[in-house]
């Protein structure tokens, strides 16, 4: 493996995750971006402002910004202050958002499931910790995380 290999790896998930959230995307009328970012929400319920999933998601700051606009314009999202840090805004999803947020985490089980297919335990064990080495590792370029 080299890292072309490495990056047409990446460049082949994300197009196949793609053409899977299509039907959600049309179901709803929002784009992939609004979706990722109440996926975000909902998948890790500790990262709550528009900073972390600029962050996490590698979205600029001001895409994110504009996205969360619209999506509690459009009433998927509520903004909320954070007792003891006035500079913080939590968002939260709402009501109207968990038909989304429902069908979206199937979809995402589904997709992993159909990622994984025909890798045996061990294979899917193997697979796992070399992910987290990876992941680490790419933190450590990133600048997220120190050694």
């Amino acid at each position: 493996m080299n890292i072309s290999t490495l990056l047409s790896f990446t460049t082949k998930i994300e197009g196949a995750y793609e053409v899977i959230c299509q039907p959600i995307l049309s179901e709803f009328e929002i784009s992939k971006t609004s979706f990722d970012i109440l996926m975000f929400l909902s998948n890790h319920p500790d990262r709550y402002t528009a900073k972390e999933i600029s962050d996490m998601k590698n979205i600029k700051a001001n895409v994110v910004s504009l996205h969360v606009d619209k999506l509690v314009r459009d009433g998927y999202l509520l903004r909320q202050s954070v007792e003891g840090d006035r500079r913080k805004v939590r968002l939260i999803c709402t009501d109207k958002a968990q038909p989304i947020l429902e069908k979206g985490s199937a979809l995402q089980r589904r997709f992993f499931f159909s990622m994984v297919e025909g890798l045996t335990e061990q294979e899917l064990e193997d697979f796992r910790h070399c992910f987290q080495v990876i992941e680490k590792n790419a933190d450590l370029i990133y600048g997220r995380k120190k050694p």
